[in-house]
């Protein structure tokens, strides 16, 4: 039996190509997501609601600037012809990630005492702001490294890296919080640890990019001028997003320290079928979506939106039904809030599974600018929604999930228009 399952799994990733890659990238995701959860079953009951909420406002400060760390040129990776531009790329983005890095703790010590008054009076948190830089190289730069081993092809070393990523973070937060009694310290210095070990793991299995430069390749300056769309075009729309993402964070944060630790829990539980889902067709279908010729455009998001959604349906339903009784059972009676935040997250979240997938095309058909207005509209209906609510915070999120599911459809359908424009005009340039 279990040799007639390895057989049929081993013919369906060498079928097609595509296929095989989203399977090797599902199969590590999984066990990523599972070795992860059962983790967090033991962290829930190491650290408290106020521990999380205090490392929520450090997420969300630190995850502001990973998104656009690199300027976007990481993602510019996937694109040139040959390899030695593409490694000029990835060496510009490790520049600018530093940059950004030594910017943000630089950042964070001018505004010291202002984030410790506004956060709660916080003394752990001022400090570990100041050293915020650390988690922001660590993080984009794992993320600049996966973007060559997407160009390249190999997906079983990005499916190997998420499982030790997870399991390094999770396995470091947990035994931190046991030697240190819980607290916000021991959940960040786990934290910090677990991405360094990941890091140090996938440097060494790209020693290439750590070869000297070829005296044939194009310098720095040459390929800043030649994708200086990214950064100016493409970077507002994740400029955008970072504020929305990480904004929704840190209002509720405002608020109430303990309702976003419960807050955060949901979402990063929530976070396991979302990842296992649009994660993985994501990564696949970037390089997918960027070699797609005109006239087959439009067959291929529905294709994928189709696939997306029967994937999706079944778990979310289950969540939305199950989530009030499901968290306080998994992770202890003091997490009860989560499973309602749970439920109130489902329908964003399910649409968010939806659009992943298909989100880079606007990037690949040079339409930033529709993404980018877009994305302006979507950061700033959540955000205002919860400056303005007059309802208490658990009703507030329950509107907010609807909100963000509703202006999902939108986006789907300018996803839709886009691809059939794309294959009707006939065709772009690259990204210059």
């Amino acid at each position: 039996m279990v040799q007639r399952l390895r057989d049929r799994w081993e013919r369906l990733r060498t079928g097609s190509p595509v296929l095989g890659a989203i399977l090797t990238l599902v199969s590590g995701t999984a066990t990523a997501q599972a070795i992860t959860f059962v983790l967090q079953i033991f962290i829930a009951r190491v650290y408290s609601d106020t521990d999380k909420g205090l490392f929520g406002i450090y997420g969300s400060i630190t995850g502001f600037v990973i998104t656009f760390a690199a300027l976007r040129f990481d993602l510019t990776v996937v694109l040139p012809k040959d390899d030695r531009s593409a490694k000029v790329l990835e060496r510009l983005s490790r520049r600018c990630i530093v940059v950004s890095s030594l910017l943000t703790s630089l950042v964070c010590m001018v505004g010291a005492t202002v984030l410790r008054d506004h956060y709660h009076h916080s003394e752990q948190l001022m400090w570990w702001l100041m050293i915020s830089g650390v988690t922001v190289f660590l993080v984009a730069q794992i993320t600049n490294v996966q973007y060559w081993l997407t160009r390249k092809g190999r997906f079983g070393d990005i499916a190997r890296n998420r499982v030790f990523q997870y399991t390094a973070v999770a396995s470091c937060q947990l035994v931190a919080g046991l030697i240190m009694h819980g607290g916000l310290s021991a959940i960040i210095i786990g934290t910090i640890t677990g991405q360094l070990l990941t890091l140090v793991f996938l440097e060494r299995r790209v020693p290439e990019l750590h070869e000297p430069r070829d005296p044939e390749a194009p310098t720095m300056r040459e390929m800043m001028r030649r994708y200086w769309k990214m950064p100016l075009l493409n970077g507002p729309n994740v400029f955008v997003d970072s504020i929305r993402n990480n904004g929704i964070n840190l209002f509720i944060g405002a608020a109430s320290v303990a309702a976003l630790g419960q807050f955060q829990l949901a979402w990063s539980t929530m976070q396991v079928p979302v990842s296992l889902i649009s994660g993985s067709v994501s990564q696949v279908f970037l390089k997918k979506l960027s070699d797609a010729e005109p006239g087959t455009m439009a067959p291929l998001v529905r294709a994928v939106l189709w696939r997306a959604f029967l994937a999706a349906i079944v778990p979310f339903a289950l969540l939305y039904l199950l989530a009030p009784w499901l968290f306080p059972l998994v992770f202890g009676p003091t997490w009860d809030d989560a499973g309602y935040y749970a439920r109130a997250l489902t329908p964003w979240l399910f649409m968010n599974v939806l659009t992943s997938p298909i989100s880079n095309i606007f990037v690949v058909t040079e339409q930033q600018s529709r993404l980018l207005a877009f994305a302006v509209v979507y950061c700033a209906v959540p955000l205002t929604w919860l400056w303005l609510s007059p309802l208490p915070i658990m009703q507030t999120v329950f509107v907010l999930g609807m909100l963000m599911a509703v202006m999902l459809v939108v986006m789907l359908c300018m996803a839709l228009l886009t691809a059939r424009r794309y294959d009707r005009t006939g065709g772009r340039d690259d990204v210059r």
